[in-house]
């Protein structure tokens, strides 16, 4: 039995599910918000009791309410010169909203690449109720970043993705 070789999207956002589904919805107004920097609107997606837990670099963390969460978020990229949204990703899973998104940002520390993984579950208001994040970290990056290749769907053949996974690593 062969196993097919799928690549990432990774660039833009990447809808999986049907727009009328109420999960992605919230996440796509999550990730849009945090990438447009509109905290208030952020604020809006994210219950007032929600239990929010992150593992980050410097270890578990755990925050309680939608004010607290939102602070994590304005912390990391409230005061960021500029914001690029390289990637996202919102899907669910049964009734756990995925939300990934990658983004490259430029503070005075200079251009910094970060990756952030969250599932999600949603009160009984449509907000989110539990969010889980796991983070890589702010890294040092070039402002631009490495071209990616693709594959036209109707050439995504085994040996057409694969030869795109190797020649993007090389």
């Amino acid at each position: 039995m062969s196993r097919r070789l799928r690549l990432p999207t990774v660039s833009g956002m990447t809808e999986n599910a049907s727009p009328a589904d109420g999960l992605h919805g919230v996440g796509t107004s999550f990730v849009a918000a945090l990438v447009a920097r509109d905290f208030p609107r952020l604020r809006e997606t994210i219950a007032a009791d929600v239990r929010f837990r992150l593992l980050v670099p410097r270890g578990p963390q755990e925050n309680s309410g939608a004010d607290e969460t939102v602070a994590r978020f304005v912390g990391w990229f409230g005061g960021v010169d500029e914001l690029r949204l390289e990637s996202s990703y919102v899907n669910t899973v049964a009734d756990r909203l995925v939300m990934t998104y990658r983004l490259r940002l430029r503070d005075a520390s200079g251009w910094r690449l970060i990756e952030q993984h969250l599932v999600a579950t949603l009160a009984s208001d449509s907000r989110i109720g539990t969010l889980d994040l796991l983070c890589t970290g702010f890294h040092p990056c070039d402002a631009t970043p490495i071209a990616v290749r693709s594959v036209p769907v109707a050439a995504a053949t085994p040996a057409a993705l694969a030869a795109a996974a190797l020649a993007a690593i090389a």
